[in-house]
């Protein structure tokens, strides 16, 4: 039964998509990680809030869309088990909850990686925008 936050949808998915990419823009190695990535899908459903989105490569960007067809990795689970996964979180207490993986191993372990490596230069949007003299 379609709620009224199903019109919300299409506009935080475009949001996330735009975050995502911008914060991949932060990391050279990770773009560069990302075009090898090309024409690669992952699938996230969420119990509580209910949830389901795709996460594609195209180009070496992202795309988040609703989820189309079968992804070559699917996740699903709780947020509290999504977010005990996330490598900058590891030594925060973020509840519990489970998370189950499917599909492609060697996509799930390159995205483990490429997670643990992600490295952004937080200071390179502020410079671009005032600039880097002291």
């Amino acid at each position: 039964m379609p709620t009224p936050f199903d019109a919300l949808k299409p506009l935080a998915g475009r949001a996330l998509e735009v975050a995502l990419n911008r914060a991949v823009a932060l990391d050279p190695d990770t773009r560069t990680a990302l075009a090898s990535m090309d024409g690669r899908r992952v699938s996230l459903a969420l119990e509580s809030p209910p949830l389901a989105l795709e996460i594609a490569v195209h180009d070496g960007y992202l795309q988040v869309g609703p989820p189309l067809r079968e992804a070559d990795l699917a996740v699903r689970g709780t947020v509290g088990g999504l977010l005990g996964r996330l490598p900058f979180l590891a030594g925060a207490r973020t509840g519990t909850g489970r998370l189950h993986v499917a599909g492609d191993a060697d996509l799930a372990q390159r995205l483990q990686r490429l997670a643990a490596g992600f490295d952004p230069d937080w200071q390179q949007p502020f410079v671009r925008r005032f600039g880097g003299g002291v």
